[in-house]
């Protein structure tokens, strides 16, 4: 082999052998990041303590979040609780909720409870959904605490209304609330505004409620969601007055129920034993069929019971 075929293959051999480092090296810190990985998995006592502490606190948030929304009857969304108590851990939302749950049910007696999704209503509403190909929503993502308490423990003089503005004025409303929403319930589910007035004139309730004027209660009892206010216009171009029926809210579904309701009118009518009575209160509501109950269980939309 000539001398310069020999002088050239010691450069070409240290050549090859520095770019076959430099995978050899890069194989190495890969291996090595791996590892750390591995240290620092889920498996690692440590990470998982920390993890779980994390979510506790998290929880813990959810539940005063919670609180505080329904102290004030405000529904408790979703996208509210991934604003203000999640943060960047969005994709946690399923395991801090069922957390938030256990905390509800076994230190404060409650736990959260998702709204029906509002109905269809007018027939506009009704065409558009039936022209819409979207899916139908199968959750309102809207949730208010309930009480899991046994039934023995739910009476009025352990569960008192609250002191804030006054114990008078909180039962005063309460009382008004629910009331509203069983002549609505008794009369299929929609009550005009013509109606709703002149059950409110018997009461002597049609202008002041207490110690604010009735119409004030009216919005407030709206926007917390135990009725729904439907405004029908006349089409442009044709003449006529508006008209205006109002409907069983979301959260009067949920918190009130047709139980409440037949709680109520049994409490009114001195709780008579008499089938013709629990037969015209049956029609009322809808649910011919079906035993009335009292306590212990809720009505759905179709008439079924619910366990509470």
């Amino acid at each position: 082999m000539p001398p310069s075929q020999r002088r050239r293959r010691p450069v070409d051999d240290e050549g090859d052998s520095e770019e076959d480092a430099r995978p050899r090296q890069r194989q190495h810190i890969e291996a090595s990041d791996a590892e750390q990985d591995e240290d620092m998995s889920d498996d690692d006592p440590e990470v998982t303590g920390a993890s779980s502490t994390a979510d506790n606190q998290m929880a813990k948030k959810l539940v005063r979040y919670a609180i505080s929304c329904e102290y004030s009857r405000t529904a408790i969304r979703r996208d509210g609780i991934k604003e203000r108590v999640l943060g960047k851990q969005g994709r946690s939302f399923r395991r801090i909720f069922e957390l938030a749950q256990t905390q509800l049910r076994t230190v404060w007696g409650m736990e959260l409870r998702e709204l029906p999704v509002r109905e269809k209503m007018t027939l506009h509403e009704k065409r558009q959904a039936m022209k819409s190909n979207a899916q139908p929503k199968t959750g309102s993502g809207a949730y208010i605490l309930s009480s899991t308490l046994p039934e023995e423990y739910r009476s009025a003089s352990i569960l008192k209304p609250s002191k804030v503005p006054s114990a008078e004025q909180e039962a005063t409303y309460s009382a008004f609330y629910t009331m509203v929403v069983s002549m609505i319930w008794l009369n299929g589910g929609e009550l005009s505004e013509q109606k709703l007035q002149r059950y409110l004139m018997r009461l002597n309730a049609d202008r002041m409620l207490a110690s604010e004027r009735t119409e004030v209660a009216m919005k407030r009892i709206e926007r917390q969601g135990y009725v729904i206010k439907k405004v029908d216009r006349p089409p442009v171009g044709y003449e006529g007055d508006q008209t205006i029926t109002w409907h069983v809210g979301p959260r009067a579904k949920e918190e009130i129920g047709l139980d409440g309701v037949i709680g109520l009118v049994r409490e009114v009518y001195g709780h008579p034993e008499d089938e013709a009575f629990d037969k015209k209160l049956r029609s009322s509501l809808g649910i011919k069929n079906r035993p009335l109950t009292e306590g212990g269980e809720d009505y759905n939309d179709a008439g079924m019971t619910n366990g509470v």
